[in-house]
């Protein structure tokens, strides 16, 4: 376990992990040193292990970060009752592309592409189980849209795979600087993408009106059913 840290010793943890971020982004993960990561500190690589034991821990710690940044915003879209599912996925998928072009995301990105699958296939950090940190709450969201009726009945797992399938090649195609105009204009994709996703996955019955813009909408009972829910949650929530 590390030591506690005080101020001073959480601005040191966390310019080490910067520097590190920056150093795996050049060299990679297998060409990085903590003597190289020391040397962008200015700190003895001695002074790395009072803050991380090895290498692979301080890997482990940015993909970690990386792993509360996801809960946040998943949180964000999963508290808010769904009132209307055109507009809470495209939200969730605005999110997910932002967060993919920070620029933190795409050194990470870059570690992943050139080192990832070694590191997985090698055993040496549980990089499937961090890449995936936010599948289990995708896949609850995914059930709850179908218990609503919102989606057809289907395999949440499948349906989260396929909803993410898309965005993950946006994220690739924004890496390598792609000039195909959706990928310049994330709010412009992630529109697209949830209107083919829904003409999939959406159900299609008379329990549901279509609004303005093409917008799905449930019946009056259902709205006010999910507002109440909503107003419970900003209750718990203090807002």
């Amino acid at each position: 376990m590390g030591r506690p840290l005080n101020a001073d010793g959480q601005r040191t943890r966390q310019a080490i992990l910067d520097a590190a971020l920056q150093v795996f982004a050049e060299k990679g993960y297998f060409g990085t040193s903590l003597r190289d990561i020391a040397a962008v500190v200015g700190v003895r690589e001695s002074a790395l292990y009072n803050y991380f034991t090895s290498k692979e821990a301080l890997f482990e710690a940015l993909i970690l970060a990386d792993h509360h940044v996801k809960m946040e915003q998943l949180s964000a879209v999963m508290e808010d009752a769904t009132l209307d599912v055109r507009v809470t996925l495209t939200r969730l998928a605005l999110l997910i592309l932002e967060h993919f072009s920070t620029p933190r995301q795409q050194q990470l990105f870059r570690i992943l592409m050139s080192d990832g699958m070694r590191l997985a296939r090698d055993g040496r950090i549980n990089l499937f189980e961090r890449m995936s940190s936010g599948q289990a709450r995708l896949h609850a969201l995914m059930r709850g849209l179908i218990r609503d009726r919102w989606l057809r009945p289907a395999d949440p797992q499948l349906l989260a795979m396929e909803f993410m399938g898309p965005l993950l090649l946006w994220r690739q195609l924004h890496a390598i600087g792609s000039n195909v105009p959706l990928i310049r204009n994330p709010q412009a994709f992630a529109r697209s993408h949830v209107a083919q996703f829904l003409q999939g996955a959406a159900v299609q019955t008379a329990d549901h009106v279509v609004g303005e813009r093409g917008r799905t909408r449930a019946p009056s009972s259902r709205r006010a059913k999910n507002r109440s829910a909503h107003l419970g949650v900003e209750a718990r929530h203090g807002r």
